[in-house]
């Protein structure tokens, strides 16, 4: 792989923004050692210090993980959630992942999760279902409206009294939060305010199938919206990059 000659004053962010270019894209893949900082600097024409640098800002952000020894060096870590959050404007514009990636994901867990809530959701589970959507309806557009949309799914995972949803519905609302407040304008509604209420009202009264099945519209109509914005965003950064 032939890298750009840089011109920038801050050289190791270039270095490092080639790297996890060159990593996003598959020429490193997880697990593959990097050229050594001899070899980096020779390439990007800096100095190892450079290089240096540019590898420790990767491996601050967890793209890569720094081993010693004899057969030590920097590789090429996986892709956790941390990572994605941490990077997700970097993988959103190298196409690394997607809201259709997203929304498979969803589809395939959500519903399953309010159909389990409908079934085993306790009095307390119900009040803070009901309060999180108290505070959506009322609150102006923003960052904490995003947050308070997406605080109602996390809760749903915990009345899915499953510890193991739980966990996959905050890994999943991470990078939705995250995904959301990249690509959208702030100030731009595209939540429905009506559909947490309609899947709260399945769970109150107790219809798992109806839970699911609102739950299942809700994500589909949400991941059109999102596919619009994801469509803008990409075109925005391709106009400023030409």
């Amino acid at each position: 792989m032939i890298f750009p000659i840089l011109q920038r004053k801050r050289l190791y962010e270039e270095v490092a923004e080639a790297l996890m270019e060159a990593i996003c894209s598959g020429v490193y893949r997880v697990g593959d050692k990097l050229p050594s900082e001899t070899e980096l600097a020779k390439r990007f024409r800096v100095s190892r210090l450079v290089v240096r640098e540019a590898i420790r800002y990767l491996e601050l952000r967890g793209l890569i993980e720094v081993r010693q020894g004899a057969k030590g060096g920097a590789f090429v870590s996986e892709l956790t959630p941390r990572v994605v959050q941490e990077n997700m404007r970097d993988l959103l514009l190298l196409g690394n992942i997607s809201v259709s990636q997203l929304a498979e994901v969803r589809t395939h867990v959500e519903p399953e999760v309010s159909r389990l809530a409908a079934v085993r959701a306790t009095k307390e589970d119900l009040e803070k279902l009901e309060e999180s959507i108290v505070l959506a309806e009322t609150g102006e557009p923003g960052i904490e409206y995003v947050k308070n949309n997406v605080r109602f799914h996390r809760l749903l995972g915990r009345a899915s009294h499953n510890p193991f949803y739980s966990v996959i519905m905050d890994c999943i609302m991470d990078l939705t939060e995250n995904f959301v407040l990249t690509i959208k304008p702030v100030k731009e509604v595209i939540h429905d305010r009506t559909s947490h209420k309609a899947i709260y009202r399945a769970i109150l009264e107790k219809e798992p199938e109806r839970a699911a099945e609102l739950t299942l519209k809700h994500i589909q109509d949400i991941t059109q919206q999102m596919r619009k914005l994801e469509s803008i965003f990409l075109q925005l950064i391709n106009k400023k990059v030409s």
